[in-house]
C-alpha cells in the first residue's frame, strides 16, 4: 500500500511539473527578444560625464550627465550622441559595474554624434553588429538597449518602428531622415542603440517628445547608416566630412518667377558656383547677368535651375541639403537635374567632401 501511495504522488508530481512546464513555455517571440538582449547587452555601455560650472562666487561646481553608447570595433571606439559629452571633462565609460576613463576622439554635432575611445580590458570589448537602416519598414520591430535616467542600469524596451525619414527640429537644428519608435525612451537612454530581431543596431537613440521628460512613445533615433558614413571620419580627422555640392541657391516660387521672367514657378536658381566645388567640376552653371535689388544690391541670374535629385522633385535648399547629407557619401555620382536655357537636361556630379572647418 505505501508502495502504491509512494508511486502515485511520484507520478501526480510528474504530472503536475509537465502541466507547469508548458503552461509557462515561453513564446517564440519571447525567446527571440531574450537573445537579443544576451547578443547585443554585453556590446552596450553606460557612459558617466563631469562638467563644472561656476556658482555665485565664480567656484568650480561639478555637474554630472548620463547616457548610454555602442561598442563599434575591438580597438575601444564607443559610439554615442554629441549631446552626451557635449562640455564634458572627465568621461568615464561602464561596463557592467566596472568603469573606465574615456576621451573623445570625433564629434558631429550637426548629426548628434560623437566617437569616445575607452581604455578596458580587450576581453570586453565586444563590438555590436552595425545592420542596415535602409529598408526599415513602419511595423518591424524595434529594441532598445541603454541605460535609463543614469542610474537604473543597463535595460531592454521594445515596440514597432512607427514612421522613418522624419526630419526633426531641434534647439540645435533639423536632424534628417530620424527613425520614430515607439519603444520606450527615457533619459539616460540617448547614445545606445536601437537593434532589430537579428540583434542589428538600426539606429542611434537619440531624442524623444515629452512635455514630462519621460517616454510617451514618440522617440526618435538616428539611423544606423547615416553614422556609418561618418564613423571613418569622426576616428581618423576627429569630425564628420560631408558631401558638398557647392552652390548658392536662391528658391523659386511664383512671384520670384514672374520677377525674373523664369521657366518654372518651383526649384532652385543656381546664383554661383564656388570655385573647385563638386557643381563646378561637373560644370554646373551661375548666373552671368546681374539685376539690382534691395539697396543696390546685385543679384546674379541667368543660372541653372535646379529641380531634382536623382528621382526626386526639388523645391527648397532644405530638401537639396536633407537628400544629400542622408542618402549620399562622398564620392557619390548624384544625377541633377536641371534648366538651362529653358530646356530641361541633366548633370552628374561626383561629390566631394565640404571643406573643414577650423
Amino acid at each position: 500500500m505505501i508502495k502504491y501511495l509512494f508511486n502515485l504522488y511520484i507520478s501526480i508530481v510528474l504530472v503536475i511539473g509537465l502541466l507547469t512546464d508548458k503552461s509557462y513555455a515561453l513564446k517564440q517571440y519571447e525567446i527571440d527578444l531574450i537573445n537579443v538582449y544576451k547578443k547585443l547587452s554585453p556590446s552596450v555601455v553606460s557612459i558617466l560625464t563631469i562638467a563644472y560650472d561656476e556658482n555665485m562666487f565664480l567656484e568650480p561646481v561639478p555637474r554630472q550627465g548620463a547616457g548610454s553608447g555602442v561598442v563599434i570595433d575591438k580597438i575601444g571606439h564607443i559610439l554615442t550622441n554629441y549631446h552626451v559629452i557635449q562640455g564634458a571633462e572627465e568621461i568615464k565609460v561602464l561596463f557592467g559595474k566596472n568603469s573606465y576613463p574615456a576621451k573623445i576622439v570625433g564629434v558631429a554635432p550637426n548629426n548628434d554624434l560623437a566617437i569616445l575611445k575607452v581604455s578596458a580590458p580587450h576581453n570586453i570589448l565586444i563590438p555590436a553588429k552595425l545592420g542596415n537602416s535602409s529598408k526599415l519598414q513602419v511595423g518591424q520591430t524595434a529594441i532598445a538597449i541603454g541605460n535609463p535616467f543614469g542610474i537604473l542600469g543597463r535595460s531592454m524596451t521594445s515596440g514597432i518602428v512607427s514612421a522613418v525619414n522624419r526630419d526633426i527640429q531641434t534647439e540645435n537644428g533639423i536632424y534628417r531622415g530620424m527613425i520614430q519608435t515607439d519603444a520606450p525612451i527615457n533619459s539616460g537612454n540617448s547614445g545606445g542603440p536601437l537593434v532589430n530581431t537579428d540583434g542589428e543596431v538600426i539606429g542611434i537613440n537619440t531624442l524623444i517628445f515629452s512635455k514630462s521628460g519621460g517616454s510617451v512613445g514618440v522617440g526618435f533615433a538616428i539611423p544606423i547608416n547615416v553614422a556609418k558614413k561618418f564613423i571613418p571620419s569622426l576616428i581618423t580627422k576627429g569630425q564628420a566630412v560631408y558631401p558638398w555640392l557647392g552652390v548658392n541657391l536662391l528658391p523659386i516660387n511664383p512671384g520670384v518667377a514672374r520677377e525674373l521672367n523664369l521657366p518654372v514657378d518651383y526649384g532652385l536658381l543656381v546664383i554661383n558656383v564656388i570655385k573647385g566645388s563638386s557643381a563646378d567640376l561637373a560644370g554646373i552653371k551661375g548666373g552671368n547677368k546681374y539685376i539690382i535689388i534691395g539697396n543696390g544690391f546685385k543679384l546674379p541670374i541667368n543660372g541653372d535651375i535646379i529641380i531634382g535629385l536623382d528621382s526626386e522633385e526639388i523645391s527648397n535648399p532644405e530638401e537639396l541639403s536633407s537628400y544629400i547629407e542622408t542618402n549620399k557619401s562622398v564620392g557619390d555620382i548624384v544625377k541633377v537635374k536641371i534648366i538651362r536655357n529653358n530646356k530641361v537636361g541633366y548633370v552628374n556630379v561626383k561629390l566631394q567632401a565640404r571643406p573643414v572647418s577650423n
